[in-house]
C-alpha cells in the first residue's frame, strides 16, 4: 500500500523550512572542522593496524557524508512539492547520504570485531590481523555499498509524500523489486551489526572479568579496549538506534491504513529528525578517534603543544624529584 500524500499545515511547514536547514548547517561546518583536522591526523599516521585503517574508511565516508548536507538544507528549506533541484536532491544527495550512513555502520561493526579480537583471540589467525586482508575487506565494503546504491540512483520522479522522494512513473519490476530488497537489506545490516557490537562488548566485559577473578592481570590495553567498544556502542546506540526504530511503522505498508493523517505526519517528522540525529554521527566520529586510537591522540596533542596525562604526570614526578628537600 502507498503512503498517502498528506497536507501540511502552514505552521508546520515554515518550522519545518526553517529549524532543519539551520541544524544541518549547524553540523556541516562542526563535521568540515572536525573530520577536516581528523584527516590531517592520520594523514601523518601509517597504516599499522587494521584499526587505523577502518578508521581512516569511517573518515571518508563521514566527508562523503558532510557532501551532502548543503543539499538537504536546500531540501528542506524549499518545502514540499517539485522544486528546480528536486531530481538532483532526490536522485543522487538522499542516496549517498543513505549509503554511507550504512558504510559507516559497517565499519563500526569491523572495529569492535577487530577490538574482540586483539583482546579474546590475540593468538588467532594472522591473515585476519594483515593490511592486506584489512584492504582487501574495506574495498568489498565499498564495492557492495555501491551496488546496493545503484537502485536508487536510478530510481526517482514523482513525489511519495511531504518532503519524501518518489517512486518512478513507470518502474520495471525488477528494478524496483531490487529496491525494496536494499531497504530491508540496509535494516539488516542495522540489526546486524547492533547484535555484533553489543556481543562484542559482552564478550570482552566477561573476558576481563574472568581474567581477574582468576588472578591474571588484565592489562591495562585490555581495559583500554573495554572503554572502546563502550564508546563506539554509546555513539551507535544514540545516533543510529532511534532512526531505525521510528523507520519501523514506514517498512510495512499495511499499517497505513491504521493511521490518521495527523499521525502518519507526526511519524514523518519524527523520522526527519531521527535523521538528523544520525547525521550526527559525523560529529561524534572524531570522539571515538581520540579515545579509541592512541596514536590519534598523540598526534593531536603533539600538534597542539599539548601534553598527554602520562607525559604531564612524568614532567611532574622528575621535577619533584630535582627539589630539594626541606627536611
Amino acid at each position: 500500500v502507498k503512503p498517502r500524500s498528506l497536507p501540511e499545515p502552514p505552521e508546520e511547514i515554515s518550522a519545518h523550512n526553517i529549524v532543519l536547514p539551520v541544524l544541518y548547517l549547524v553540523i556541516f561546518l562542526a563535521s568540515l572542522l572536525l573530520n577536516g583536522l581528523a584527516v590531517w591526523i592520520f594523514f601523518h599516521i601509517r597504516n599499522k593496524t587494521s584499526f587505523i585503517f577502518y578508521l581512516k574508511n569511517i573518515v571518508v565516508a563521514d566527508l562523503l557524508m558532510t557532501m551532502t548536507f548543503p543539499f538537504r538544507m536546500v531540501r528542506d528549506a524549499q518545502g514540499p512539492g517539485p522544486g528546480p533541484l528536486s531530481a538532483l536532491l532526490c536522485r543522487y544527495s538522499s542516496v549517498l547520504f543513505s549509503t554511507n550512513m550504512y558504510t559507516t555502520i559497517v565499519f563500526l561493526g569491523l572495529i569492535s570485531v577487530d577490538r574482540y579480537l586483539k583482546v579474546v583471540k590475540p593468538f588467532g589467525d594472522s591473515r585476519m590481523y594483515s593490511i592486506a586482508f584489512t584492504k582487501a575487506l574495506s574495498a568489498g565494503v565499498w564495492l557492495l555499498m555501491a551496488l546496493l546504491a545503484l537502485p536508487g540512483l536510478i530510481l526517482a520522479s514523482a513525489r511519495r509524500g511531504p518532503g519524501e522522494c518518489p517512486q518512478p512513473r513507470s518502474p520495471p519490476g525488477l528494478l524496483l523489486r531490487w529496491h525494496w530488497a536494499v531497504l530491508y537489506i540496509h535494516g539488516g545490516t542495522f540489526v546486524a551489526v547492533l547484535a555484533v557490537l553489543i556481543g562484542c562488548y559482552v564478550a570482552i566485559s566477561r573476558y576481563i572479568q574472568r581474567s581477574s577473578r582468576q588472578f591474571i592481570s588484565a592489562s591495562g590495553r585490555k581495559r583500554r579496549h573495554n572503554q572502546s567498544i563502550r564508546v563506539v556502542v554509546a555513539v551507535f546506540f544514540t545516533c543510529f538506534l532511534p532512526y531505525h526504530l521510528c523507520r519501523v511503522p514506514f517498512a510495512f505498508g499495511h499499517l497505513e491504513r491504521l493511521l490518521g493523517d495527523s499521525a502518519h505526519r507526526v511519524l514523518y517528522y519524527c523520522k526527519e529528525m531521527t535523521l538528523f540525529l544520525s547525521a550526527c554521527n559525523v560529529c561524534l566520529d572524531p570522539i571515538i578517534y581520540f579515545f579509541m586510537c592512541r596514536s590519534f591522540s598523540r598526534r593531536l596533542f603533539r600538534k597542539s603543544n599539548m601534553r598527554t596525562r602520562s607525559e604531564s604526570i612524568r614532567s611532574l614526578q622528575s621535577t619533584l624529584l630535582k627539589c630539594p628537600r626541606l627536611y
